[in-house]
């Protein structure tokens, strides 16, 4: 049975609201702290390709990767639609290569705790320097334990509608799920999708990591590819760490050593 995420067109209106705060935020940090001069960018674990597409209106050179063949096939053909020069691969984010450099890279809406253990990320991390410029940022969007410590496990819900389909969401971190020592749990993503021609629920729960922000500083200081910048909330220079189901974030501005 195919998960969720095999599922491109009701994730993209699940995902669908305004991402340009988003790209702003990057934007800035490339301004603030990037000696790259390439204006490109590289989205790791893209999905439906929705910041993709943002920075290619904007100007930039953008490719995406993602493990989906559905979800490539899709941002391919979202960005055929819009006239937009768009590059897209499927590959494996613990370990790929790109056969260029960018400026900057990022890996947003959680994905980076699909990597579940210390030698995926350092071999994340190695991949991702590889096809950066010196100087180029590295910027992940993650869910992180804002106290240092595990716990306060989501379980939000919301609902995203285009047109006559409407997708109501629901993710879900199991705590009772959790591995004290692989620091692992199971999470969640439910999508009831309604419309004219549709009426089903689609389901997709996997193992992912609860990463510290003292875990992943050492990790990344042990890996010694990038220096680590600075760490914001709710892509919001002004750290504020508001509650609100579409901006409970972590942001780690990462820099590539020369």
């Amino acid at each position: 049975m195919k998960d969720a995420y095999s599922h491109p067109g009701f994730c993209d209106v699940a995902y669908d609201w305004d991402r340009r705060p988003e790209c702003d935020f990057i934007e800035r940090c490339i301004e603030r702290y990037s000696d790259a001069k390439g204006r490109s960018i590289l989205d790791i674990a893209c999905g439906t390709g929705i910041h993709l597409m943002e920075f290619a209106r904007r100007g930039y050179e953008v490719a995406g990767i993602d493990a989906k063949k559905e979800m490539v096939d899709f941002v391919l053909k979202k960005a055929a639609a819009e006239c937009l020069k768009v590059e897209c691969s499927q590959a494996d984010m613990k370990r790929f290569e790109m056969g260029r450099r960018f400026g900057c890279a990022a890996c947003m809406l959680d994905s980076f705790r699909y990597l579940l253990t210390d030698d995926d990320i350092f071999s994340h991390l190695r991949s991702v320097a590889a096809c950066l410029e010196d100087g180029g940022l590295y910027v992940i969007d993650l869910w992180m334990p804002g106290d240092d410590r595990i716990g306060g496990w989501e379980d939000v819900c919301w609902t995203q509608a285009r047109g006559n389909i409407r997708v109501d969401a629901r993710y879900i971190q199991h705590g009772g799920t959790f591995n004290p020592g692989e620091k692992t749990f199971d999470d969640e993503l439910i999508f009831k999708v309604t419309g004219p021609s549709v009426n089903s629920t689609v389901v997709s729960r996997a193992k992912t990591r609860a990463l510290l922000f003292p875990e992943f500083r050492e990790l990344a200081g042990k890996e010694g590819s990038f220096e680590l910048k600075e760490k914001f909330y709710n892509f919001d220079f002004k750290s504020k760490e508001e509650y609100n189901i579409r901006s409970i974030r972590t942001n780690l501005v990462l820099k590539k050593r020369r």
